[in-house]
């Protein structure tokens, strides 16, 4: 019988169901009964979701627990505690992206958030809405392990039409003086 780990052998790859096949040098060959390789425990969270969205409108977003082989760990279950990052605050009003929490209430990112997971995989919370007009880069954590580079999500946020118009200039004049004024159309998260 021989001892993979003796041999030094490591295996890597997916959590899979199957077999192995050894042969000697002498040809001979062997094949082990059905063998399930699980997934490690996972060491980062993955972030996924639309590429794009207007601002104040929800979408929904996944986040799943992975090993470093990027294998779903289905052994991450429960309420976690994540907190949201990546996204500014909209500037007139000010307004903080928000992400829902297991039991559907908005929480502001930098916050802790509870959401529920089974088998890896976020089932309850996180609905996204972003207010800032720009590419944000959402990451997530649980304070132990992240959403990390490729692992987060960029969203390109575009503005809804404008609801207003903002007039601005000098707040003093001289009379018979010549006086610039813009005038800018915004939306109501004031971009």
């Amino acid at each position: 019988v021989a001892d993979l780990t003796s041999l030094g052998m490591t295996y890597t790859g997916n959590a899979v169901t199957g077999t192995f096949t050894a042969t000697a040098a002498t040809n001979e060959t062997g094949t082990s009964n059905s063998v399930t390789i699980g997934a490690a425990a996972a060491t980062r969270l993955v972030i996924t979701g639309s590429a794009s969205q207007t601002a104040g409108q929800a979408q929904t977003v996944t986040v799943t627990a992975k090993d470093a082989y990027g294998n779903t760990d289905t052994t991450y279950t429960g309420d976690q505690s994540l907190t949201f990052s990546g996204a500014a605050n909209s500037s007139s009003p000010v307004t903080h992206p928000t992400v829902t929490d297991k039991d559907g209430n908005a929480v502001a990112f930098g916050s802790a958030t509870p959401i529920t997971f089974a088998s890896g995989v976020a089932t309850a919370g996180g609905s996204l809405k972003l207010y800032k007009v720009e590419s944000a880069t959402i990451a997530v954590t649980d304070g132990t392990i992240s959403a990390a580079v490729s692992d987060r999500l960029t969203v390109t946020v575009s503005g809804l039409a404008a609801s207003r118009l903002v007039v601005s200039g000098s707040g003093s004049q001289t009379a018979g003086q010549a006086q610039t004024v813009t005038i800018a159309a915004k939306d109501t998260y004031g971009n």
